[in-house]
């Protein structure tokens, strides 16, 4: 697993109060993680963990308190945006279904992320969304 991502689970897990409740979650967090560092999408070239790399300086923003989201964080949003709108439809695909499972499988603040364009002054089709068919972008 890539540092990023590890450091991801260490920092929300100890920014959150621990219970036997919910240590199984994170165990799941971190199996999801890793399975889907690996999963690319058929003649698709963009990794999940580059796509995620990218967001990892929203996390703050995405999962935590911060209210707004920081410079390293639209800057990552933005790098996320370029390469999807200048991406052919099985990168599209591949982004979309990197941000689509974070959706799912993080505790992302879907108001926030939703607001992300806005926030850091950048126009977007794709979503950080549940319910996004990525076979339509």
């Amino acid at each position: 697993i890539p540092f990023y991502l590890v450091n991801l689970l260490i920092s929300f897990k100890f920014q959150r109060k621990m219970s036997r409740n919910i240590i199984p979650t994170y165990s799941l967090l971190a199996l999801f993680l890793m399975s889907v560092c690996f999963v690319v999408v058929a003649n698709a070239n963009v990794p999940c963990a580059d796509v995620m790399s990218n967001l990892y300086p929203c996390q703050g923003f995405l999962m935590n308190g911060d209210n707004s989201p920081s410079v390293a964080c639209c800057s990552g949003a933005q790098t996320i945006a370029k390469q999807f709108q200048d991406s052919e439809k099985p990168d599209r695909e591949s982004i979309c279904l990197c941000l689509k499972n974070a959706a799912i499988n993080l505790p992302i603040d879907l108001k926030k992320a939703a607001m992300l364009p806005l926030l850091c002054n950048f126009t977007t089709t794709i979503r950080i969304d549940p319910n996004v068919d990525c076979t339509k972008v």
